[in-house]
């Protein structure tokens, strides 16, 4: 588990002020200023956004992160065929000139399957990426028909996928969107305030910031590390701690996400001592029935609590029975979850007398 301070570095870092955001959910999206189309036909906006759907999508042959989303962009052009147009922009740089640019795309061939392009003197990037207060990549803006950004994000979020059906189904709620991005720049706000007051070490601020928190995004997994380290290094004391999960269980035992993320959080506590393995146990619990044992995630979680207090039976009966209809990215990591309990589980009958 993170420290408080090496949070408050990062996040410092990482986090845009909100104030510095121009470009939002909602907002126009600006035309697309390219110096060169590397790969695929060229993109107007001006005449091209009303026919289908297009993904603006900033990247870097240096940059890890963004060779990992060529591959899950492909598929998603793929997937969506003539109804998305997906649009690699990337700028030049001392690691990224136009011929690193050109000799990358060419060695990716098919496995690059949507249209790449080269910015015009950083002038896309400062229309979207800067006007957005975005911070690092790769980073993807989903723009419908009627020309408005609909999300923005990681293109490594499962998200985008989601978003991407509904937008060209015109099934998407942007007004849902809106309002969950101006609860996301509350959200940015108040975890600058929660910095500001951790480096004068005003601990009863920091608290109640990240009550506030937890109150407008219930499922924010930073706060809740936040609220983690606040109490394990002693800054609120065991009662009042478990006053506030018990509120927050009560407040929020339907939200699957947010009981899941609670309970990882109470099961992640290094210090035995200020372990709440009762509470851990309830909200994992809440997570299961909230997804009625049909989610992996929130059923590995529900097994974890149950491991933490020795019921090995339950918990690979548990395991077991969301393996049966899982699928994607998280069964792996469940099998092998499953596996170490029923390795524990051997351990223990060879152990009986």
């Amino acid at each position: 588990m993170r420290s408080v301070l090496s949070i408050a570095v990062l996040s410092a870092m990482i986090l845009p002020s909100a104030s510095a955001q121009a470009l939002d959910v909602g907002s126009q999206a600006p035309d697309l200023k390219i110096a060169e189309w590397v790969k695929g036909e060229k993109v107007d906006l001006s005449k091209d956004a009303d026919k289908r759907v297009h993904v603006v999508e900033f990247w870097a042959t240096w940059c890890p992160p963004c060779k990992i989303s060529v591959p899950l962009l492909t598929d998603l052009q793929k997937k969506y065929g003539k109804d998305l147009d997906i649009i690699g922009v990337t700028k030049v740089d001392e690691r990224n000139s136009k011929g690193d640019i050109r000799e990358f795309v060419k060695q990716q061939g098919d496995a690059m399957g949507y249209t790449v392009a080269i910015d015009d003197n950083d002038k896309t990037y400062a229309a979207y990426m800067d006007a957005a207060g975005a911070i690092g990549i790769p980073h993807a803006f989903v723009v419908g028909k009627d020309r408005r950004v609909y999300w923005q994000g990681s293109p490594l979020d499962p998200e985008l996928d989601r978003v991407l059906a509904q937008v060209i189904a015109g099934t998407y709620d942007i007004d849902t969107a809106l309002r969950q991005a101006r609860v996301a720049e509350d959200v940015n706000r108040r975890f600058q305030e929660v910095y500001m007051y951790t480096e004068y070490e005003q601990w009863s601020r920091v608290w109640d910031a990240l009550v506030g928190i937890l109150k407008l995004d219930p499922a924010n997994v930073e706060a809740l590390d936040w609220m983690m380290q606040v109490y394990v290094s002693g800054k609120r004391d065991r009662d009042d701690f478990r006053r506030w999960v018990r509120t927050h269980i009560d407040d929020n035992r339907e939200n699957a996400l947010a009981m899941q993320n609670l309970a990882r959080a109470l099961c992640s506590d290094p210090n035995f001592a200020t372990r709440l393995p009762d509470l851990a146990l309830e909200a994992g619990k809440a997570a299961y029935d909230a997804t009625g044992g049909k989610d992996i995630v929130a059923a590995s979680t529900y097994a974890l609590a149950l491991y933490q207090i020795a019921d090995l039976d339950k918990a690979i009966e548990v395991q077991k029975a969301a393996l049966e209809t899982a699928n994607g990215p998280f069964r792996e990591p469940a099998e092998q979850a499953l596996n170490f309990y029923m390795q524990c589980e051997q351990l223990r009958q060879s152990e009986k007398p």
